[in-house]
């Protein structure tokens, strides 16, 4: 479940390009807070604060938002901008909410082991959906939600309406859409995993000594992400 934790901003009331790229030379950035029917606020946050509450909280964590305007602000991280090349954050939008009503927020899916079909028989498993819409009170927001994977075999799926949340959180992402699948080893793994193999061969005939019984290949790819 999200947690809230305390951002200092300070207001701001030049903006601009130049402005912004001022404030992020001085290891702040250019971000604004909206919404609840009161009027945007343009402020500045530190750099490094809001990395260590993106990795420590992530991006459904309850902030409460110092701006010196109208006392503090319940907020969450709408949006964050980066810089296309390099990656840096350039730009947030904090959304201003209620925390008595429930709102639509993006929850991260992880699959939980090693399905059948991948360990058995080469197949891959495919992250189709990384993450799904999940409708809840603020104060109720799922971390993530995982589900586990290990009796798939190759062909098999999950789907949206195979996900579970606790609650009284709903996802509200279209059910019939694909979250995990296993797919049939592409004609390439299996030129690579021939390949390998006669490479072993090889090195046995060369050597005065090999291993007494063939290795166990365990082939595959799970689908990975930041934080």
């Amino acid at each position: 479940m999200s947690n809230t934790v305390v951002l200092k901003a300070e207001p701001r009331t030049n903006v601009g390009k130049q402005i912004a790229k001022q404030l992020r030379a001085g290891g702040r950035l250019p971000a604004v807070v909206y919404g609840e029917k009161a009027e945007p606020v343009a402020c500045s946050i530190d750099r490094k604060e809001l990395e260590t509450l993106l990795h420590d909280q992530g991006r459904n964590a309850i902030v409460s938002l110092e701006t010196g305007v109208n006392g503090s602000n319940s907020t969450i991280i709408k949006e964050i901008q980066h810089n296309p090349v390099r990656g840096e954050i350039l730009h947030v939008d904090f959304h201003r909410i209620d925390l008595t009503r429930k709102i639509v927020v993006e929850v991260r899916v992880d699959a939980e082991g090693i399905p059948m079909g991948v360990r058995n028989d080469g197949g891959i498993l495919e992250h189709m959906l990384h993450y799904v819409e999940v409708e809840c009170l603020p104060t109720e927001i799922p971390e993530r939600i995982e589900i586990d994977v290990t009796k798939l075999n190759i062909g098999d799926n999950i789907h949206v309406t195979d996900l579970a949340v606790d609650g009284d959180a709903q996802i509200v992402t279209d059910s019939d859409r694909t979250v995990f699948a296993v797919a049939a080893p592409t004609l390439r793994q299996e030129e690579e995993e021939e390949e390998l193999v006669e490479g072993e061969e090889e090195e046995l005939v060369e050597g005065e000594e090999g291993p007494q019984e063939p290795e166990v290949i365990e082939r595959g790819k799970r689908d990975e992400e930041e934080a």
